[in-house]
């Protein structure tokens, strides 16, 4: 059985949907959209331009605790709030990791409200 393909502004909708959701995000203090000053060629070949970070929770820090070293620690942090693999991070240019830093500080902080 064939299922006829969804009309043609579906797509579009469904992409303003997901840009409204995510503004809404970040306006709560959720997540952040990063913008890569140097873009990544991920393993798979993919080019990453931009990277979501959510905010840490504290079992994020109980996840990385096991691990030796503050590097190690941050990187696996940063990998489990990115949804990237720490190999991805450490090809990742410094000035774009450093904004992840910057968002991450702002964890520690209350959240905007809307």
């Amino acid at each position: 059985m064939l299922l006829a393909a969804p009309p043609g502004d579906f797509f579009k909708d469904w992409k303003m949907a997901q840009n409204e959701a995510q503004k809404m995000r970040e306006q709560m203090g959720v997540g952040k959209e990063i913008r890569l000053y140097c873009p990544i060629r991920l393993a798979d070949g993919t080019l990453l331009e931009s990277v979501t970070v959510r905010r840490a929770k504290v079992g994020d820090i109980r996840a990385v605790a096991h691990l030796e070293g503050d590097a190690a620690q941050e990187i696996a942090m940063m990998a489990r709030l990115s949804g990237l693999v720490p190999e991805d991070l450490e090809n990742m240019d410094l000035c774009d990791y450093k904004q992840m830093q910057e968002f991450f500080r702002t964890c520690q902080e209350p959240p905007r409200a809307v």
